[in-house]
Formats: structure tokens, C-alpha cells, sequence
């Protein structure tokens, strides 16, 4: 009797100690690299928050970028036709989860290069699937949808691109050109 209490004994102290050990941040069996956060449904890497460029030209979202953005092909003569591109302000709201995202930000990435747009300058927020942001950057945006690239000037939106361009025949190209000459086409999922 008194070694099963012995065992007994031994066994609760192995379970504390594994507990132990796997609680602590010397364990780690996730692979998700320090600064991202697991997707609930996939369990891969994403980001949330306000990033830069190069967040997105690191692992796991290096492929998809440089491949969207290597192989668009910008319609510059209607990025010429915009006037004084500076003047406005741009915010797109992204998740690096979202297929959507993944196609048209290396997209919009590239035409704002073409129109002489520091990337730099123009804010990039990540959201999760639910749309939100960790310091709640979308909050008054009405994000529903994502990627959403709002344009601003003089501190008031003037358009809006959801998800893809407007229509079957639209592109981020003219719909950018017509939000610059103040007949911004209706979003997608607009109400």
C-alpha cells in the first residue's frame, strides 16, 4: 500500500513537472514566428496591425507578394492620366489570409509605384477575419470586406476600392483614375 502511495506520488509530480515544462517559453511547438499570430481556422502565420512592405517580403508571405507584384502588368497611361497623385491620402486594410488580399495588394503595391507614391507613406493596416485590427485602426473605416484601399483628400474620403474593381470591365487602374476626378465608381458590396 505504502508504494502505491509511493507511485502515486511519483505520477503527479512526472504530470506537474511535463505541465510544467510545456507551459514554459522555453517550449514552444508552435511555428509561427515571433511578431505574427496563428490563424484560428488554418493555424498559419498572419499579421495584424499597422505593417510596412516588408513585413510582407518575409516568410511566409514573401511568394505570393513578389509574385503579384512581379508579374502585374500596370496600365500606365491611365496612372499617367492621374493628376498630382500626392495630393490624396491612401489606406488599405488587408489580411494576409484573404486570397483576395493576396492577389490585388502586390497589385496596388505596384501601381503606386508607378505613379511616383512612396509606399512608405501610405498606411497598410492588417485586420483578422473578423476585421479588426489589434490597435482598432478600422474602426469608423466600415471594413466589411478586404482588401479595401480607401482614398482621401484634404482629410475627407473621396473613394473607395473593395476587394476587386468595381466591375467586370473596371480596373485598380480606372478605378483610381475616376475616384481622382470625383466620380468614384460604386465599391463593391456598396449598399
Amino acid at each position: 500500500m505504502k508504494s502505491d502511495n509511493k507511485l502515486l506520488q511519483l505520477l503527479g509530480l512526472g504530470v506537474a513537472l511535463v505541465a510544467i515544462y510545456m507551459t514554459s517559453p522555453m517550449f514552444n511547438s508552435s511555428s509561427i514566428p515571433e511578431g505574427m499570430f496563428e490563424d484560428p481556422k488554418t493555424g498559419n502565420p498572419m499579421l495584424l496591425g499597422e505593417i510596412t512592405v516588408q513585413d510582407l517580403k518575409q516568410d511566409p508571405f514573401s511568394e505570393w507578394y513578389s509574385d503579384g507584384f512581379d508579374t502585374y502588368e500596370v496600365d500606365t497611361e491611365l496612372i499617367n492620366a492621374i493628376d498630382s497623385p500626392e495630393e490624396y491620402t491612401y489606406e488599405v486594410f488587408l489580411g494576409t489570409w484573404c486570397g483576395d488580399s493576396r492577389r490585388e495588394f502586390p497589385r496596388i503595391a505596384k501601381i503606386f509605384n508607378e505613379m511616383g507614391v512612396d509606399i512608405n507613406d501610405v498606411s497598410i493596416v492588417t485586420v483578422d477575419r473578423d476585421k479588426i485590427s489589434p490597435n482598432r485602426e478600422q474602426e469608423g473605416k466600415d471594413i466589411r470586406y478586404v482588401p479595401t484601399l480607401i482614398v482621401s483628400k484634404d482629410n475627407q474620403e473621396i473613394g473607395r476600392i473593395v476587394e476587386s474593381p468595381s466591375s467586370g470591365t473596371a480596373t485598380l487602374e480606372s478605378d483610381l483614375f475616376e475616384i481622382t476626378l470625383g466620380i468614384p465608381p460604386t465599391p463593391n458590396y456598396a449598399e
